[in-house]
């Protein structure tokens, strides 16, 4: 099993686990008792896909994404519409 202690991870922060968890998940130990398990993104990913029934989603390289079909035709005004809308959608800080 891969762990780390939480006072070894209060002392080196998000480095530790990085090193570690190239290993595979890590369990942060505190007191002698596992608290939490850490996942690489994509294994988390996995685990909520596979829990909703889902088929896991295949990352695509820059290359693939651009080689695939258009999905549809817009004309410009129609695209910058959508945008617009989109981003009034947004948070303002």
């Amino acid at each position: 099993m891969n762990t780390i202690a939480a006072n070894e991870l209060k002392r080196h922060g998000i480095t530790a686990i990085e090193k570690l968890i190239t290993k595979g998940p890590v369990h942060v130990i505190k007191r002698n008792h596992p608290v939490c398990v850490v996942l690489a993104e994509d294994e988390y990913e996995r685990l909520l896909h596979a829990a909703k029934g889902e088929a896991p989603v295949r990352q695509l390289s820059v290359m693939e994404w651009f080689s695939l079909p258009p999905l549809g035709e817009a004309e410009k005004g129609e695209l910058d519409d959508r945008l617009s809308r989109e981003r009034d959608g947004w948070e303002k800080p």
